[in-house]
């Protein structure tokens, strides 16, 4: 399999880390979870060992790097316009996506974890339809290393059908770079 298939690690992953971070979304792509508990959480600060009050997402999907997120002020707006839900608690089952954006921080550049804009309609599930399956299937009978059992480990999936709509774009590019680089 070719490096560009497999999970690349940021060089910020901590894996002690107790919170989802930008550092921790695969790949640096963005995703969208399902939210299972929204609450208060006392959170404990690793630096002053000090506990306090914030929002903790929690998400029903299983992924080894997955952590609870600690929702600002800014992501819990977001939350709220994009699950139009005004309370914590009527946010379970709803979904949300959530992105790497740049802020500035007492005048540096920094990463964060932020939550996009969507309405819930536009973040169900979809999967890959049988021309894209059959697209991805073309793609794999050029390349000459990568096969359909690699490329399913690689995105955690049992077969291509299960593929998700929002990766395939990205499964397409890496496919292309493969060829080309196998030429």
């Amino acid at each position: 399999m070719t490096q560009d298939l497999k999970q690349k690690t940021h060089w910020l992953q901590n894996p002690n880390k107790n919170y989802l971070g930008h550092q921790d979304l695969p790949n640096g792509e963005n995703v969208v979870l399902t939210i299972k508990t929204a609450q208060w959480e006392s959170v404990k600060n690793p630096r002053t060992n000090q506990s306090d009050d914030k929002r903790v997402v929690r998400f029903k999907e299983n992924h080894k790097w997955l952590k609870p997120f600690i929702v600002n002020e800014t992501n819990a707006a977001l939350i709220l316009k994009s699950t139009d839900e005004r309370f914590m608690e009527d946010c379970i089952n709803k979904r949300i996506k959530l992105t790497i954006a740049e802020v500035n921080v007492i005048g540096e550049t920094v990463n964060c974890l932020r939550v996009v804009n969507i309405p819930q309609d536009q973040l169900e599930d979809k999967k890959i339809t049988t021309k894209q399956i059959e697209a991805i299937q073309a793609l794999l009978d050029k390349s000459g290393s990568v096969t359909i059992e690699k490329l399913c480990a690689a995105y955690k999936v049992d077969s291509l059908a299960e593929i998700s709509e929002l990766k395939y774009k990205r499964i397409v590019d890496r496919l292309n770079q493969a060829i080309k680089a196998e030429k």
